[in-house]
């Protein structure tokens, strides 16, 4: 057991009971007990503490013992205390001219108020001057932010400051008053009109996109061993303080305009934090940190000045029809006072491309005219840089028609006609200017032209070969073209009839048809074939050696009828293999529809009593026996052996 005696009485702290084995505190770690609040302890009671260790054995005798090596108290002393602790920070922005510009007190227009050692003074003491500056612009794609001004004398309550906007192209309006640090309403360009009821304006300047400064960052930490009036933390940009912010437990993130403690013409300023820790605390443990993550300063700007492209103007272009166009040099005439002739892109615009076409090639404009074509195109240039920046330019083409003669295209080198026969002969022309007024003439009588159904006609007198020459005209050209003729004199056979003698048809009977051919051309006919045939059966093919011009000839073709069929389909054909040249292919061949009667009863019924299939058997086995006697018959006699 552990105890202890003390002023307050007797406690006991710890007892070891019944343990299986042995309890060790030298070699390991010692053992510790809190007494802390046991009593409220001085010094004194300290001093006269009484500490007990024994061991007892329960119920027995053993060998254990009780071994001690120290007994020692941990004390910790908490007395108030006071005192404080500055920590500072800095950061320098540099390298930029800073985003305010500097109004020139010098110029503008002044009421009652003169140019001084100090800045803008009063000429009359106790009367009110007037200062209006010149028209100030923000810089190109910025905006301005609030006005700031300084006094070299008396006190900024002193000043009024108002202002009138005007938009782009447009006229200054009223003057409204502008309350202190607020942003300037939206404008293109703003005048500024300043009162000094007292004292001296040293400057004025307008910042450019409302320069801000942003913090963020958290105090941690416990909050209880400070004083939270005096413990602070300050911002300062040039060593002028921009805020004053308690030391209060959490994050933060703030936004203060700081273009008022920005100079016109100066290129840098430092950004300091300061933080006061001042402790009051009663002795308890207590820790307060004060932690930045992230500042920056909002505003700046940087403006890069590119110019235009600038090139030489293209004159009106006046071109003809069917000429081979026009190439410009163009980008050889460029400059830019950043980009080279390779950097600088060039497009066109073209209001009519039925005209022309236009495109850039190797640095220049091409203008290629169209196939007959002609107009007035408007041609738009645009040059860009690589900023964006662009010069444009707009010229006319005018391309002159030109009459065009009439297109006739070649004919076929040898064309073959037929002797005092009507011939068309297919002929293709064309004339896109003219129109409907154009003509057509030959050199021969012969021949005439139809342009609308696009046809040469020929009814050649003689035979032999002949060149005809086509003339297609229209009001200012001819074109011409020389047709070959190779005129032939040629049979031209016509199946005139077919013929079937006086008698109907009948089944099973024989039949003649006999089909007249006629040689209706101007030459002879050798070797003519005729072909008779029904419903695609050939009956017989016959050839007629030789038909005179205009002659007739006839062919017999015998066939027997079909039983069993009412209507029969013939047809004659001439000259079915075209061996034979003709004037008109188309007459060589004519059909004919032939009804076919049934036979006679009576012819039926006896054709039908002999050949019936009984007669067919007896007249076999008859056949069969008298060509087994003939054999027989024939046969050598019987050997016979001769002793």
């Amino acid at each position: 057991r552990i105890s202890v005696q003390h002023g307050g009485g007797f406690d006991l702290l710890k007892t070891f009971a019944h343990t299986q084995g042995n309890v060790d505190y030298i070699n390991n770690s010692a053992f510790r007990v809190n007494i802390t609040g046991l009593m409220e302890w001085t010094w004194s009671d300290v001093s006269e503490m009484v500490f007990t260790l024994d061991y007892v054995a329960a119920g027995g005798v053993d060998d254990s013992r009780l071994v001690v090596d120290a007994v020692g108290l941990d004390i910790t002393v908490q007395t108030p205390w006071y005192g404080g602790e500055v920590a500072f920070a800095s950061s320098e922005f540099s390298g930029h001219e800073l985003p305010v510009i500097g109004l020139d007190l010098a110029k503008g227009e002044t009421t009652n108020l003169a140019l001084d050692d100090c800045g803008l003074k009063p000429t009359m003491q106790g009367m009110n001057g007037q200062w209006v500056s010149e028209a100030v612009s923000p810089p190109p794609q910025q905006s301005l932010g609030r006005v700031h001004h300084t006094m070299s004398e008396g006190s900024a309550t002193n000043i009024t400051v108002e202002v009138s906007t005007a938009q782009e192209g447009g006229a200054f309006g009223e003057y409204q008053e502008l309350t202190t640090n607020t942003l300037l309403p939206d404008g293109a360009q703003y005048k500024l009109r300043v009162t000094v009821e007292g004292g001296c304006l040293a400057s004025v300047w307008v910042d450019v996109n409302d320069p801000s400064l942003t913090l963020t960052g958290r105090v941690f930490g416990t909050n209880d061993g400070i004083d939270p009036e005096y413990s602070r933390w300050l911002v300062f940009v040039d060593d002028e303080l921009v805020s004053n912010e308690p030391m209060a437990i959490g994050s933060f993130a703030h936004e203060w305009p700081v273009g008022a403690y920005m100079q016109p013409g100066s290129t840098s300023f430092t950004v300091s934090v300061r933080a006061w820790f001042t402790w009051d605390s009663d002795g308890s443990p207590s820790h307060t940190a004060l932690e930045f993550s992230d500042m920056a300063v909002s505003g700046g700007f940087d403006v890069e000045w590119d110019e235009d492209p600038v090139c030489e103007y293209v004159g009106d272009q006046h071109l003809l029809e069917d000429n081979g166009g026009l190439i410009l040099p163009f980008l050889s005439r460029c400059t830019d006072d950043r980009a080279t002739h390779d950097e600088l892109q060039v497009t066109f615009s073209n209001s009519d491309e039925s005209v022309l076409a236009v495109d850039l090639t190797e640095g220049d404009i091409r203008l290629r005219l169209l196939p007959e074509a002609s107009g007035q195109a408007v041609i738009g240039i645009t040059v860009t840089d690589p900023a964006g920046n662009a010069w444009e330019q707009a010229f006319t083409v005018v391309v002159d028609p030109v009459d065009d003669p009439p297109a006739l295209e070649e004919f076929q080198s040898l064309i073959p006609v037929e002797h005092d026969v009507q011939t068309n002969i297919n002929m293709s022309w064309s004339d896109i200017d003219s129109g409907a007024q154009v003509t057509a003439s030959t050199n021969r009588s012969w021949a005439s032209v139809d342009l609308v159904n696009n046809v040469l006609t020929v009814i050649p007198p003689v035979v032999g070969f002949h060149t005809v020459l086509v003339a297609v005209c229209d009001q200012t050209s001819c074109t011409e073209r020389e047709v070959d003729l190779e005129v032939r004199a040629l049979p031209d056979l016509l199946v005139e009839s077919m013929d079937f003698g006086e008698e109907d048809l009948q089944q099973g009977e024989s039949m003649s048809m006999r089909v007249l051919v006629r040689n209706q051309g101007q030459a002879e006919a050798m070797s003519v074939s005729v072909r008779c045939q029904t419903d695609e059966q050939l009956i017989a093919v016959h050839t007629i050696p030789l038909i005179e011009p205009g002659g007739l000839q006839a062919v017999v073709c015998d066939w027997q009828v079909p039983v069993g069929v009412s209507v029969l389909r013939f047809s004659a054909v001439v000259d079915r293999g075209l061996q034979i040249p003709e004037g008109n292919e188309a007459n060589n061949e004519l059909e004919q529809l032939v009804a076919v009667a049934e036979p006679l009863q009576g012819e039926q019924d006896g054709a039908e009593g002999i050949f019936t299939p009984e007669f067919a058997r007896v007249g076999a086995v008859v056949l069969g026996i008298g060509i087994l006697g003939i054999i027989l018959y024939m046969m050598p006699a019987k050997i016979k052996k001769i002793e």
